[in-house]
């Protein structure tokens, strides 16, 4: 905290060392994490920085690794981040699933299929953990934070730790570091919305009532589009199964109408017996 957005290179050689050093995992995890907050100013030198925490023996490691590449790259769409990321949301450890679906949200936030194509892939398998009930309770949970940050506010927020000037924004700061506490107390999750900063076109006159503008940009409407509206699931009419013919289920009629030939064939002759007496 005390050397966020500086990039100090003191700060981030002692993190790096006490990341790869310290005997206790929680101190390692948050060392990795802390990276985030010193360079969140310099968010194209995180993935290079990162690159082998993340794929570290200790899943704690790897586990702030993602925190680290989701808090500094977050709303800037970076693909060498995503790169990071997509690999670890396969990781045979849940809770670094579970990091990676939240800062693949993150760094993907209020972005569109022109400026990040790979926020489709991302929004399905969203869709595909979040559904089904036999993955990780922890990668579940992951992956519905990781929803909630890519269409945060209605997708008219992004994630900024720092104003359109430069300077730090204290307060988004103090609510991404809260909010990486969910890992002891899943509610300090809600922090997050601290960090949100809106990014809609709002105009008001002096009577403070919004009145009817236009505005023109110079942007191909594509970098602005909303993904496709989400269609509800079509019912289809359930279709009739072929009854299984067990083996036994054919062996027993087959020796019913046997049955049925003798008793016909007795009763024939008995009635040609009959008729032949005087």
């Amino acid at each position: 905290m005390a050397y966020a957005g500086t990039a100090n290179n003191d700060a981030i050689r002692t993190l790096l060392h006490v990341a790869v050093s310290d005997t206790s995992d929680d101190v390692r995890r948050a060392a990795v994490t802390s990276l985030a907050f010193v360079l969140f100013k310099n968010p194209s030198q995180v993935p290079r920085i990162v690159q082998l925490l993340s794929e570290s023996y200790n899943p704690h490691v790897r586990c702030g690794a993602t925190l680290a590449l989701g808090i500094a790259c977050a709303g800037t769409g970076l693909q060498e981040a995503v790169d990071i990321l997509e690999p670890m949301t396969k990781d045979p450890v849940d809770f670094v699933r579970q990091g990676a679906f939240i800062s693949l949200g993150m760094v993907l936030v209020q972005q569109s299929e022109a400026a990040a194509p790979s926020i489709t892939s991302t929004r399905a398998l969203y869709a595909k953990i979040v559904a089904d009930k036999h993955e990780d309770p922890m990668a579940r949970f992951g992956a519905a934070l990781g929803q909630g940050f890519i269409d945060a506010g209605g997708r008219n927020v992004t994630i900024g730790l720092q104003s359109r000037a430069g300077s730090q924004n204290t307060s988004a700061i103090v609510g991404m570091v809260l909010f990486c506490q969910f890992w002891y107390w899943y509610p300090l999750a809600h922090c997050a919305c601290l960090a949100f900063e809106p990014t809609a076109i709002i105009g008001l006159n002096s009577e403070l009532k919004a009145p009817k503008f236009e505005f023109v940009s110079n942007a191909k409407p594509s970098l602005f589009a909303y993904p496709a509206p989400t269609k509800p699931p079509s019912k289809e009419a359930p279709t009739k199964v072929t009854t299984a013919v067990l083996s036994t289920t054919a062996k027993a009629k087959a020796r019913e109408r046997t049955k049925e030939k003798e008793r016909a064939a007795a009763s024939g002759e008995s009635m040609e017996t009959v008729s032949s007496q005087p």
